[in-house]
């Protein structure tokens, strides 16, 4: 697309750090060494079994709670409650690619903490200090415990730069939740379709939609337009946010939105694309149908379009990004076992997605989502608002499924909307009890990051 830029590569620096940085942050991590205690302190092999009074401390410590008071907010939200963690991390092997990111054969263990970290280890005793937030994946697991549902997937994400903040799932079936690629995208895909019309010019959030039929009907008897019959009307906006179908059958027929033209900025989102990720990693998939009534189902999200939580999380990144579409990373440095930095990540981006001024608009409109969409009693409960003071833009998804086989619900956020912090992204297969709906886990989650 004209105008859009190159995204090259960052290099990496590796600078070497001393050996008394390795023996701190390094060999501490593993049990089978200890800093022998005096003055002419050295280290001791792999049968040694102490470990540095320091170290202790440092795991040890507690810090006090803070909270945050704010008026009208619902009762600040108890910390996450602690789970055993195992004394020290599973080895896991990894290399360095070419472009610069550490590539594993498998997601890693992310149990172990180290000096306040999520930490793990190389088989070559190298510390490996992983993106994640402690505080932030400790919520995003009881999260996933409290909702009680046969499968889920949550994953949190720095938008300017594709750092994982939390990761977290639960299958009864599945391997890796966050890894699996076959969950319907659903109404998601409703992003491609308005980002299309807006980035091309071609709709305004204002723009008015006539259609007929209910807010979710698309069939054969509605989906073509029709002056004569089309008396109920949105705004692309009010469409957006309360995800009606028959506007986005609208929006893909009226507007020209070709199959060309749609399986280009699906690509664009990063559908069928390889996105990088430090883990092999399936990628989503979009197949565009040719035909007037199977594209404008596609466009309403009934297509046969399939995603990831991780890859859900890294478009609603990219599009909080300003429209640059970021490569999911979850590793933030690599120190060897005798101190030296092997890698410390540098953000990526993999390509544009649309204009920048098409991704605040967007932006901006999915913030009908929680304050009047589907979203809104997530948000505001008893229509108070839980965040009266943070601009929340979202988007959910409702599609059954057939691998797991379910009913899937979708939920993607950015907070704040002036300047996004963090990105989620939920995805529950049969959910039953109000607090295993996603829209309520994404607000939980970006609620205790931002305010504590």
């Amino acid at each position: 697309m004209q105008g859009y830029c190159k995204v090259k590569h960052l290099r990496l620096i590796r600078p070497e750090l001393s050996l008394g940085l390795a023996i701190i942050f390094g060999l501490a991590i593993f049990p089978d060494y200890a800093m022998a205690a005096g003055p002419k302190a050295s280290l001791r092999g792999p049968k040694a079994s102490l470990r540095s009074t320091a170290i202790k401390n440092i795991k040890n410590k507690k810090k006090t709670p803070t909270y945050v008071i704010r008026k009208r907010v619902h009762p600040v939200l108890p910390k996450a409650t602690p789970r055993p963690r195992p004394s020290s991390p599973t080895p896991i092997a990894f290399r360095l690619s070419p472009d610069g990111v550490a590539i594993f054969p498998t997601l890693p263990d992310l149990d172990y903490r180290f000096a306040g970290r999520v930490a793990g280890a190389g088989t070559a005793r190298e510390l490996i200090f992983y993106s994640l937030s402690p505080g932030l994946q400790d919520a995003a697991e009881e999260l996933v415990r409290d909702a009680g549902a046969p499968h889920v997937a949550v994953v949190a994400m720095e938008p300017k730069t594709g750092r994982i903040l939390a990761l977290a799932q639960h299958s009864s079936t599945l391997p890796n939740a966050a890894l699996h690629a076959d969950f319907p995208a659903a109404s998601l895909f409703k992003l491609t379709t308005s980002t299309a019309a807006l980035d091309r010019n071609l709709l305004s959030p204002s723009s008015k939609i006539y259609f007929r039929g209910g807010d979710y009907t698309l069939n054969l008897n509605n989906y073509k337009p029709n002056p004569k019959q089309d008396h109920r009307v949105m705004t692309l906006t009010e469409g957006l946010g309360k995800s009606c179908n028959p506007v986005f059958a609208r929006v893909a027929l009226q507007q020209g939105l070709s199959p060309a033209i749609l399986s280009q900025y699906a690509r664009l989102f990063g559908f069928n694309s390889n996105l990088g990720f430090n883990v092999p990693l399936k990628s989503s998939t979009a197949k565009i149908p040719s035909g007037a009534y199977e594209l404008a189902r596609t466009a309403a999200g009934f297509g046969d379009v399939h995603i990831s939580a991780v890859h859900a999380a890294t478009l609603m990144s990219g599009i909080a990004n300003e429209g640059m579409l970021p490569q999911p990373n979850m590793v933030d440095h690599i120190i060897s076992a005798n101190g030296a930095l092997l890698y410390r990540a540098e953000p990526l981006y993999l390509q544009r997605m649309m204009r920048p001024t098409t991704a605040r608009t967007l932006l901006g409109m999915m913030s009908y989502t929680t304050t009047n969409g589907t979203s809104k009693y997530a948000f505001a409960p008893g229509g108070k608002p839980v965040m009266p003071d943070i601009q929340v833009a979202a988007k959910t998804g409702t599609l059954r499924g057939s691998n797991p086989p379910g009913l899937n619900r979708l939920f993607i956020a950015a907070a704040p909307i002036s300047n996004p912090k963090i990105a989620v992204a939920v995805v529950v297969v049969n959910a039953g009890i109000p607090s295993s709906r996603p829209s309520y886990i994404g607000r939980r989650l970006i609620q205790r990051y931002l305010e504590g």
